[in-house]
């Protein structure tokens, strides 16, 4: 773009005075700031400020600098973030008329696409190169956290660009703090004091969460508007990596770290407390998941997944690894659990990130999270679970019969009743044993038999008479209708873990 009309569009936000002697009408295609010991060079536009309030605009004219005028950053900018913040404006407003939007976006679109499967050195030196000057990484506390080295650039001149000029003392007072909110979705330019050269400082977040600070000093390149329009995009993606690969700790994070707490301490007497530090409520009523990837995924991965599902949809949910395996602590009520409802959100969850969830027992004590962490085990570890969301409670007779250590000797334990009517459905190819399957199941409701069965009301009747004269059981009775469902579940058990049971076949009697 010629010189004059990008002027003409800088009048439109900033108030610009033009310098009388100039004249020229240059091409212009970078506009960066003022480097003494660079040689100017053609087609760009230098920012030289001036004050906090004026900032000198020039070009290169056969290799002398042409004054062009001045630029008013405003009036009324008493605190120097208010100054630094116009002074990056009128950098990114130079870009955005210089610079294709498409081109911008494509370098961050192949950045973001390659920090999703590289670790964190290798997106930094990736940014590194895209902003052609040298980054740290600078925690809440003003602390350097890591820092990039080039060939050109040894660690010395970031020592001095970073470290030495109390930048993070800068940070302290100036950063992520009550009165500056801005400063989550603001970039801001250090001021030349406090360091080796110009900076630009951008906040690191994890969703709405400050973790840090990305620092580029201008050591290698002058600070120019291409930079001022990548970093704060680069920042976006330079946290995502830092959260991915726990190099940075998050306060989220830090939260989930207490269900592995309740994991490993199991006495609770400073539960409490561990957990007010991290704002987070000790839950008094509560389940423990444990969730099992269907797809390739990395137990991380999965946990990144289940907090993003469950986060919206339960008031406070601890999502963490624990022993290579994914686990979630959600604190609920007895009702709530007993809901028809918290098992339709479980099963969409389930469908959305690919696992299966194994639910612990409602327990109230968060002493017992490790016995519900080891119930859940166990229950993944037995054949008879079906589907994408299994309830413990509903595998413990299953449970039970898995500690047994020998498995010829469960069918001694199948009711006698339930054998003679197998025997008389084989001879006589008759359906008495999925009648009281089914009668047993409906808690022996003959209405809703029937229909389940669908045979008239009085043809259930004459089965479960012809039942009771078989085998002399009352099904009216609460105690015999329990020892012929438990039988039940016995058989369905000895199937599903392919015992080939026969009626013909002698109990054993050693072991």
């Amino acid at each position: 773009m010629q010189l004059k009309p990008l002027l003409r569009q800088l009048a439109t936000t900033f108030v610009v005075t033009v310098d009388p002697t100039f004249t020229h009408n240059p091409e212009v295609t970078h506009v960066q700031f003022v480097d003494p010991a660079e040689a100017l060079a053609s087609h760009r536009l230098y920012l030289s400020p001036e004050s906090s309030q004026l900032v000198r605009l020039a070009y290169s004219w056969h290799g002398h600098r042409q004054s062009v005028g001045l630029v008013n950053l405003g009036t009324g900018l008493t605190t120097i973030i208010a100054a630094q913040n116009q002074l990056l404006k009128l950098l990114m407003t130079l870009g955005q008329c210089l610079h294709h939007d498409v081109q911008i976006q494509a370098a961050i679109n192949q950045l973001a696409i390659q920090a999703i499967t590289a670790d964190f050195d290798t997106t930094l030196a990736q940014a590194v190169r895209l902003l052609e000057n040298p980054l740290a990484i600078i925690d809440l506390n003003g602390e350097i956290l890591t820092r990039s080295h080039t060939t050109q650039l040894n660690g010395t001149s970031i020592h001095a660009a970073v470290e030495t000029n109390r930048v993070g003392r800068w940070l302290l007072d100036h950063g992520f703090a009550p009165d500056t909110p801005g400063f989550l979705t603001q970039v801001y330019v250090a001021e030349d004091q406090l360091s080796a050269g110009p900076m630009l400082i951008t906040p690191l977040a994890n969703g709405t969460e400050p973790i840090g600070y990305l620092v580029m000093p201008a050591l290698n390149k002058p600070l120019n508007d291409r930079q001022a329009l990548l970093i704060n995009s680069i920042g976006q993606v330079i946290a995502g990596s830092l959260v991915k690969n726990q190099i940075m700790p998050t306060a989220e994070s830090q939260r989930d770290r207490l269900l592995n707490l309740l994991l490993t301490e199991h006495q609770g007497g400073t539960f409490a407390d561990q957990f007010a530090e991290q704002h987070v409520q000790l839950p008094t009523a509560m389940v423990l998941i444990r969730c099992e990837p269907l797809a390739d995924q990395a137990p991380m991965i999965l946990q990144q997944r289940l907090q993003y599902l469950m986060m919206p949809r339960f008031k406070q949910v601890l999502v963490s690894t624990y022993q290579q395996q994914c686990v979630a602590l959600i604190p609920i009520s007895l009702v709530a659990y007993n809901q028809n409802q918290f098992k339709l959100t479980l099963q969409q969850i389930t469908k959305q990130a690919d696992c299966r969830l194994i639910v612990s027992q409602h327990y109230v004590n968060p002493e017992d999270t490790f016995a519900a962490y080891t119930v859940c085990e166990r229950t993944a570890q037995l054949k008879t679970g079906r589907g994408r969301v299994i309830f413990c409670e509903d595998q413990f007779y299953n449970l039970a019969l898995a500690r047994v250590n020998h498995l010829e000797i469960l069918p001694f334990f199948i009711n006698p009743a339930l054998r003679l009517l197998l025997a008389y459905d084989q001879q006589n190819h008759t359906e008495l044993v999925p009648t009281l399957d089914v009668y047993l199941r409906a808690t022996c409701n003959l209405t809703r038999t029937a229909k389940q069965l669908y045979v008239h009301p009085n043809t259930l009747r004459n089965r479960l008479h012809h039942i009771t004269t078989l085998t002399g059981c009352d099904l009216r009775d609460a105690e015999t209708c329990f020892k012929l469902a438990a039988s039940f579940k016995l058989r369905q058990f000895l199937t599903q873990h392919q015992y080939q049971y026969r009626l013909d076949i002698p109990i054993p009697t050693q072991d």
